[in-house]
């Protein structure tokens, strides 16, 4: 027999790899000392320590590793071809997951500057500025700036396109499709309640449930147009998270697609609302009338 120290020579490894196989049950030692505590192997146990190192290397288990160790060469050799077997098929994997990531990438990128463009298209028509009481002809600068503003959140997620790719879920993905088939279609109206545009400084998410403890610090209802009231916002507080949340009359303007882009876009400019973060919820009201809510947080 020899010691821990001399068996580590045998193998040309440390003693602290013995250490673990011993205590993980892969290589335990010939015997213990129960006085002193040391390890003490067989010269014949460094074959079973060439044996767990190659399947260890080879990338089996250590529950497959305890398994193969009572086998014999040929049963070793019919262990490495199965795991070679594997490893092809992982591969093969790898190189479908490779592709279709490429794949739904460029789909990604495709779908997001459809919808974009869309959202440019529509925040541009001249309803929607007079619903907030703008021209966006005659007021050159705040229309200037708005449009900057826009540019600017729509470049961003544009050039985040490969990240969006990557955290949308098949779900999502499936669901984003639909809603760009629409658009495309021109068949977008009796769903756009269901499309909302959210948006945190530069950068678009899910929109996110209003929490319960927000504070509602202004509220409007039963009125005609924005533009009656949207004057009369409380300064808004660059450090607190902003909930535009909008309930309407079908006929309303502010169901229309572009329009939660163009009121962030002038909240923006005009409040200096983006940071801290803001967001905007649209939907039809039960009644027949127009609400409005800001609520912060």
């Amino acid at each position: 027999m020899i010691t821990i120290r001399g068996f580590a020579k045998l193998c040309g490894c440390h003693t602290q790899t013995l250490r673990f196989y011993d205590r993980i049950g892969l290589l335990i030692p010939a015997k213990v000392d129960e006085w002193t505590g040391y390890r003490y192997y067989e010269e014949e146990q460094a074959v079973q320590f060439v044996k767990i190192k190659n399947l260890q290397r080879a990338d089996f288990s250590i529950e497959e590793i305890k398994a193969l160790l009572g086998a014999d060469d040929e049963g070793l050799m019919e262990a490495f071809e199965r795991k070679i077997q594997e490893q092809h098929r992982k591969i093969e994997l790898i190189r479908e997951i490779q592709q279709s990531y490429l794949e739904e990438t460029m789909e990604m990128r495709n779908l997001i500057n459809t919808f974009t463009g869309f959202i440019e298209k529509q925040a541009d028509r001249p309803a929607l500025w007079a619903e907030l009481g703008l021209d966006a002809v005659g007021e050159t600068e705040i229309s200037a700036r708005v449009h900057e503003q826009m540019t600017d959140w729509v470049t961003e997620i544009r050039n985040n396109a490969d990240d969006i790719a990557r955290q949308m879920d098949d779900r999502n993905r499936a669901v984003m499709k639909e809603v760009m088939d629409k658009l495309l279609a021109d068949d977008i109206k009796d769903d756009q309640n269901e499309l909302i545009l959210s948006l945190s400084g530069a950068d678009a998410e899910p929109l996110e449930e209003i929490p319960t403890d927000a504070e509602k610090v202004f509220s409007r209802d039963g009125w005609t147009h924005v533009s009656e009231w949207i004057n009369e916002l409380p300064p808004m507080k660059t450090d607190r998270k902003k909930y535009f949340v909008f309930t309407v009359r079908d006929d309303s303007p502010v169901l229309d697609f572009g329009f939660p882009t163009l009121l962030l876009a002038v909240m923006a400019v005009r409040h200096d609302a983006a940071k801290g973060g803001i967001t905007c919820r649209t939907g039809r009201s039960g009644d027949g009338l127009n609400h409005f809510a800001l609520y912060v947080k």
